[in-house]
């Protein structure tokens, strides 16, 4: 009997060595550390995703700080033996842009579970920045409410990739921020990062509902407390009265950082996840949501801006006024205006280095939008205009060309039209604009023959149509010197003569006396690579154009463009 009990005994241990030796691969260098949950012949899959991220290095730093490299898709496995660990990511290309991937990426250790996959991500990454017991805050802030964050893959949530991308970028262009700052300093990129994603996850959580990632005072408070993350790695000369520092670099990137931000949000407005992430980049790409976020990306101002900022200046509270006025210039695209400020500073500012800033953010080839013509009155672009008539059937947008705007390329455009009037909204994407300029004069426009429109109004009527142009459609004007036409009643009218709308719907649709309605035009090449660019012409300067987005049913346009509302009085 007790040598019964005494091989039973034995065999125990046997089986529960042999288990051990299996969850831990085999033993030796690939035992887990202690403490290290495992599981027997685990396989544990993870993925990284700002869009997905190819060929970048996932550090796993409770398993020896073993590492692995991503797959064309951003998928990874744990390395043998190692079932549970707090992620890091550098390195790599993002799919998406097809740029290189600059950030740092971390993700919280989770329990294994079969069949679960891990995701690393920019939200994920400010789950590590604020610690345990404040995902179900970070995700409301993020408009993710009840969504797990550490197994969410954004490529396969709409909301979650447009938060997952603005987030990223904010964080980006923040640490941009503090790379100027620090320069002559200690801090590292790995620093700068994680001294922003801090900011940032502080803010979202903290936020009542969801945060406005876009929001100039949020992007202010961001810029602030990151730089007093960053305090121990900045310049001597900048850390003893890091809160004036930290107000006045506030004031001069918020307004450049939120115009970047605002751009990438309004470019994901709309998205639609398709079956698979390849469809719905290409989607993307073809709509001009890529190009905007690649833009983005490739943007680094702020770095050199708050270079051009004396340092002594930096430390001088007196100076945020004049610091918030430089950025709001910045943020413009007009050079002269940033001039203009910058010499109103005076020796607050590096001549020489907000020249090069001036020089840097300039559009030198671009298509530029000068006047509009209503009624066959010009007037200026601004955000409210007010025209007279008893109806309106078009708008004539002044169009020149300022260098080589297609950079050598065919002159041709995807353009998107969107008004809401009479309780609908109407949204018109025509596929292909063809542009002839005699120098930078605009001398023609044409929908070539055989050209897709995409239709849909939405509100009281609701109509979606796709339809094709037998004949060539002109969209040129005179006016301005030369104009791009846009004409609502005429696009209205092949709705009619396709039977999508009567006559009385069309009438409806017409815009009238006295009334206020928002309009919105877009283009966008909807080719991968850098965009066609478009400019304003504001006080006989080039600023920047809006970021605008045209949608219907079966197409998108987001690109640069214009967005005013126009109030038309008898």
């Amino acid at each position: 009997m007790q040598t019964k009990t005494r091989n039973i005994f034995i065999l125990g241990i046997m089986a529960g060595a042999a288990a051990t030796l299996v969850a831990c691969g085999g033993g030796g260098d690939d035992a887990p550390a202690p403490g290290q949950p495992s599981q027997p012949s685990a396989t544990v899959s993870g993925k990284a995703v700002d869009f997905y991220l190819s060929g970048s290095t996932v550090t796993f730093l409770d398993c020896e700080s073993k590492t692995a490299v991503t797959n064309a898709t951003g998928d990874f496995t744990f390395p043998a033996g190692c079932t549970k660990s707090a992620l890091r990511l550098t390195g790599g290309t993002d799919v998406g842009t097809n740029l290189p991937f600059a950030g740092v990426l971390q993700a919280p250790a989770i329990d294994f579970r079969e069949g679960v996959t891990q995701v690393v991500s920019p939200l994920t990454t400010l789950a590590v920045q604020l610690g345990a017991g404040q995902a179900a805050p970070l995700a409301t802030g993020l408009g993710l409410a009840g969504k797990d964050l550490a197994t969410l893959d954004p490529m396969q949530d709409a909301a979650a990739l447009r938060a997952a991308v603005v987030v990223q970028q904010l964080v980006d262009h923040v640490s941009k921020t503090l790379t100027g700052l620090g320069a002559g300093g200690t801090l590292t990129p790995a620093d700068s990062a994680a001294a922003a994603s801090k900011a940032v996850a502080t803010a979202v959580a903290g936020a009542p509902g969801t945060a406005d990632l876009a929001s100039g005072a949020l992007v202010a408070g961001v810029v602030s407390s990151a730089v007093q993350n960053a305090q121990a790695g900045l310049p001597a000369s900048l850390q003893s009265n890091v809160g004036a520092v930290a107000a006045n670099v506030a004031a001069l990137a918020a307004p450049v950082i939120a115009s970047e931000v605002a751009s990438v949000n309004t470019a994901l407005e709309a998205i639609d996840v398709s079956s698979s992430p390849a469809e719905t980049l290409s989607a993307l790409v073809e709509g001009g949501s890529i190009n905007v976020v690649t833009q983005s990306a490739q943007a680094d101002t702020t770095t050199a801006l708050v270079q051009a900022v004396t340092a002594a200046a930096l430390t001088n509270a007196a100076n945020a006024a004049g610091l918030a006025q430089l950025g709001d210039a910045v943020s413009s695209g007009s050079a002269a205006e940033i001039q203009q400020v910058a010499a109103n500073l005076g020796g607050v500012v590096d001549a020489g280095a907000i020249n090069s800033v001036a020089d840097a953010v300039r559009l030198k080839n671009s298509l530029v939008l000068s006047n509009l013509t209503i009624n066959g009155v010009t007037q200026p672009i601004t955000d409210n205009i007010t025209a007279t008539g008893g109806a309106l059937d078009a708008i004539q947008v002044g169009l020149a060309q300022n260098g080589d705007a297609f950079n050598g390329g065919p002159t041709q455009v995807r353009a998107g039209l969107s008004y809401t009037y009479n309780g609908n909204q109407v949204d018109v994407i025509i596929e292909n604009v063809t542009l002839t300029f005699n120098g930078s004069q605009l001398v023609d426009a044409v929908v070539p023959a055989n050209t897709a429109y995409s239709f849909r109004v939405s509100g009281n009527l609701s109509v979606a149509a796709s339809l094709t142009n037998a004949a060539a459609d002109s969209l040129f004007s005179s006016a301005n010197g030369g104009s791009l036409n846009l004409p609502f009643t005429t696009f209205l009218g092949k709705l009619r003569s396709s039977g999508s709308l009567s006559q009385a719907q069309v009438d409806a649709l017409t815009p009238r006396a006295t009334s206020t309605f928002p309009v919105t035009f877009a283009t966008t090449t909807g080719r991968p690579g850098r965009d066609v660019r478009v400019g304003m012409l504001v006080n006989n300067d080039v600023a920047f154009a809006k970021t605008a987005l045209v949608k219907t049913d079966a197409e998108m346009v987001v690109g640069d463009g214009l967005k005013t509302t126009v109030t038309l009085n008898p």
